[in-house]
């Protein structure tokens, strides 16, 4: 039961962490951006940061940060379903989606990949615990079997 505690909580932090990272990454001013049109390199003095919003970015960053935010959320709902209910089929989007934001988080690493990283470390947590929970519950089941055949 412990095991099942521990991912209900961090499936709850996966969630509020990635909604966190979102906001951060949409509304903070951390795209640099060059004031002047360098030839090769942009001037230290005519650096400044714009957040996501007022950057002129493209469709694949957004694409990349709005299915960070999706897949975190769907893997946390997964991880807070599966520990209240116990179906099996909650620990799927769960697992996949630690998988896929992981991928992400290493694929951008530079990036807006890094912003997502306590979201994966919350999934992972919840994942790992996940795992626990149906190994705790498999050693139950053949301890009480043993016992019965006895």
């Amino acid at each position: 039961m412990r095991a099942r505690r521990i991912e209900f909580g961090a499936g709850i932090a996966a969630c509020a962490l990635s909604v966190l990272a979102f906001a951060f990454l949409v509304f903070a001013p951390i795209v640099p951006i060059c004031t002047v049109a360098a030839a090769q390199t942009c001037p230290a003095h005519a650096v400044r940061y714009e957040s996501l919003a007022q950057a002129p970015s493209g469709i694949s960053t957004w694409l990349f940060v709005l299915a960070m935010l999706a897949l975190s959320l769907a893997g946390g709902v997964g991880a807070i379903v599966e520990a209240r209910t116990g179906q099996r089929l909650a620990a799927i989007p769960l697992w996949a989606a630690t998988v896929l934001v992981f991928a992400g988080c290493a694929l951008a690493a530079g990036g807006a990949g890094l912003i997502y990283l306590p979201s994966v470390l919350a999934l992972g947590l919840a994942a790992y615990a996940s795992i626990l929970s149906r190994l705790s519950a498999r050693n139950r089941r053949a301890t009480e079997n043993d016992h019965t055949s006895e």
